[in-house]
């Protein structure tokens, strides 16, 4: 599952064996529960307190194998927590789930949907291959940063698989590349994988994790990060990380050129696409209008999930009518909304009962002594504590808030720490076995120890510039 928490395993029920395994994982959350009820309470932490805990890590599990679709494991567990006494349902649970981030997801879902109509994705690959000259290294630099500036605007996962599917179509059959011995293949696909989730960190609407992240920071500390704010701490990290991406995937498996026949080819079918038209050039202009208010946000104070939100309206406006309500709904994923909505719910109880600041105190407070170190520490550990819970929501839900909470001791700005989470629940470049990765994987031309390769040197990249860059970024923007 990755940093959007979206997974379509069970489009259809599977039967024996398999049904036997799903109600063996809900036995495993049931005993989990179970044990943390019975068992002794640690010192320093209340009753209730562990109960949030167990609830949150028997979800985790629950999310990671999926007996059932995630959003109702989620519902469950958010259910569950009166009964432990974490939350009262009136005034705690159910207002815990809504927030400015479901609006901002259901904006972005009509984004989504809107972009990918146009022809605009398909133009901009085809002009930068031009520019490439047939160069493969050159290519798989221009797929990736189509991807990256895309997924400034659309989520990772319509973006790999938009850009894996025109790499194939466009480069890779054309080319003759055979799934799994192409280093070509190997690059490229890796490569717009990377591309994608990097591209969504450099702006707030580049993932709902970022926007998940700044919510939870404002309802928790009253900091409030702007939409430039977010974008001039980001933007630099994101840019040196698409060429440490860039630099990786095309050493580790160099690429093998490409010929002349297929660069022809491949100018015909960009000549194939044809101009601009209308609903191209309608989408263009929201769009524009959409990026300005962002930007203007930072002086006029305006929400950036408000302004989302008009976009979303405006696609439907008389005169412009880009969608239609059935296109809209097509596009939204209610297992996200849900998912996402009973994490804060259960997330708001683990901060209530003081269970995050208690746990992440007895760890990672212990081992650092200063400012410097916590955020060595953090920069280190989450990428890797990122594999161990693959879903976004609950991984900003388990970090933030405890980290937060120790920044004042150590006088470091917990928006510092809320950039290293958001970053990390939506970005991973060592585990193949995430939604995101898994859109490029289908296609065959990489494995997952090709994937684990290719992410080590920006894996270590990005554990470095939070460590060393991403602070001074942050004071210097006044935070």
């Amino acid at each position: 599952m990755g940093g959007d928490g979206r997974n379509t395993r069970h489009s259809q029920a599977p039967a024996g064996g398999a049904a036997a395994k799903r109600v063996a994982y809900i036995a495993v959350a049931v005993v989990l529960v179970a044990a943390a009820w019975l068992g002794p309470t640690p010192e320093g932490l209340s009753e209730a307190g562990k109960m949030s805990l167990a609830l949150m890590v028997a979800g985790i599990f629950l999310w990671v194998t999926e007996p059932v679709p995630v959003a109702i494991s989620g519902l469950v567990m958010m259910v569950l927590m009166p009964a432990f006494g974490v939350l009262e349902f009136n005034g705690g649970v159910w207002s815990g789930f809504i927030s400015s981030v479901i609006f901002f997801i259901l904006a972005s879902f009509g984004i989504t949907a809107a972009l990918l109509k146009t022809k605009l994705p398909t133009k901009i690959v085809f002009a930068l291959m031009r520019l490439t000259k047939g160069n493969a290294r050159a290519t798989v630099g221009a797929f990736m940063v189509s991807a990256a500036v895309l997924s400034f605007f659309i989520s990772d996962l319509p973006c790999t698989a938009l850009f894996a599917g025109i790499a194939v179509s466009s480069i890779l059959k054309i080319e003759g590349c055979e799934p799994g011995k192409s280093n070509l293949g190997r690059a490229l696909m890796i490569g717009i994988t990377y591309a994608s989730v990097v591209g969504g960190q450099s702006i707030p609407s580049g993932s709902a994790m970022n926007i998940m992240a700044m919510n939870v920071l404002a309802a928790n500390t009253g900091i409030e990060i702007s939409f430039l704010d977010w974008t001039a701490i980001c933007m630099p990290i994101a840019l040196v990380l698409l060429v440490v991406c860039w630099l990786s995937v095309t050493l580790v498996f160099r690429p093998e050129p490409i010929s002349a026949a297929t660069m022809a080819c491949i100018e015909e079918k960009g000549r194939a696409v044809g101009r601009l038209e209308a609903l191209d050039w309608k989408v263009l202009g929201v769009m524009g209008v959409t990026f300005a208010l962002w930007i203007a946000s930072n002086w006029t104070g305006w929400d950036a999930t408000a302004i989302a939100v008009l976009c979303l309206v405006l696609f439907f406006l008389p005169g412009l009518d880009v969608l239609t309500w059935r296109e809209y709904t097509a596009s939204v994923s209610w297992n996200i909304v849900l998912l996402i909505g009973c994490v804060q719910s259960l997330s708001g109880g683990v901060k209530e009962q003081g269970a995050a600041s208690w746990l992440f105190g007895s760890t990672v407070g212990k081992l650092a002594v200063s400012g410097t170190a916590i955020v060595g520490a953090t920069a280190a550990l989450l990428p890797l504590l990122r594999l161990v819970i693959p879903v976004g929501p609950a991984f900003i839900a388990i970090c933030l808030i405890p980290l937060a909470s120790l920044s004042a001791a150590f006088g470091v700005s917990p928006v510092v720490f809320t950039v290293i989470v958001a970053v990390n629940a939506s970005t991973t470049f060592l585990m193949g076995v995430d939604s995101n990765n898994m859109l490029s994987f289908r296609y065959g031309y990489w494995k997952m120890t090709d994937f684990f390769k290719a992410g080590v040197l920006p894996t270590l990249a990005m554990m470095a510039l939070h460590a060393t860059v991403l602070a001074p970024l942050v004071a210097a923007v006044g935070y």
